[in-house]
């Protein structure tokens, strides 16, 4: 019994000691700082109470609100905005294939139901109900970990990628801000977008051109067969039933 007991009581522990941070785009932590920690935690937060349904309850509670997650991310860690992570730093690519990847410290993805959102400065740019549910990673020491599709367009030339998270532990909620500054454009979106665009306007044109010039090789052909065809009108038979012009018609 008290081995079940001890059991039970190290899975708890690992469970409440399953953290992480953004790993690419990777953040830059202040020294001395914690890496994988939640900035604060905050028991009973709007008084929600233990067990049930917490993503469905907070969902409910944020819409009555009118709150986001960062809101209620920024209300909780007051001045920690970016929590232990830095923004004075040389800026990180943005990644080339569009996917932020969040790495929990067990070697997986993210390891508590929750919502989260992610922002490139002010502009929201993925909001997820339950993180861990929609951007699931692998198994402790699977090393997949949680990615998330971005769009990454608005950022032109510098911009900072925040990532707000709530992880729920029944009545205790624990909140995490990573900030990671970064570099280049994220416009290859838009830039796909205007050259398709070009090319679908180029087809049409195309698929116009040929048509117009159908019509106007036709008029000469169809201008030139009208003589031939009157030309038989302006002649007249003889008395001796030879043919003659019709000088009237020059």
């Amino acid at each position: 019994m008290l081995a079940l007991s001890a059991i039970t009581q190290l899975a708890f522990a690992l469970s409440a000691d399953a953290h992480g941070n953004l790993k690419v785009p990777q953040a830059t932590f202040q020294g001395g700082a914690p890496t994988v920690e939640w900035v604060t935690k905050v028991d009973n937060f709007w008084d929600i109470g233990s067990g049930g349904d917490q993503v469905g309850k907070f969902k409910t509670m944020a819409k009555e609100k009118g709150m986001s997650v960062k809101d209620v991310v920024l209300e909780m860690v007051k001045d920690k905005k970016c929590g232990y992570t830095r923004t004075d730093v040389d800026p990180q690519p943005i990644p080339s294939d569009g996917k932020v990847k969040w790495w929990g410290n067990g070697g997986g993805g993210f390891t508590h139901t929750g919502p989260c959102e992610l922002y490139i400065d002010d502009k929201m740019v993925l909001h997820g109900d339950d993180c861990e549910a929609e951007f699931p990673g692998g198994p402790d020491g699977s090393n997949k970990m949680s990615e998330m599709p971005v769009d990454f367009s608005s950022c032109n030339g510098k911009c900072t990628l925040t990532i707000y998270w709530l992880a729920f532990q029944n009545t205790q909620w624990q909140s995490y801000v990573n900030c990671v500054p970064l570099s280049g454009s994220g416009g290859s979106t838009t830039q796909t977008q205007v050259s398709q665009t070009s090319s679908q306007s180029m087809e049409t044109s195309t698929t116009q051109g040929p048509s117009v010039e159908k019509d106007k090789g036709q008029s000469p052909a169809t201008q030139a067969s009208s003589p031939e065809q009157q030309s038989p009108s302006t002649e007249q038979k003889g008395p001796d039933g030879s043919k003659k012009e019709d000088k009237a018609n020059g």
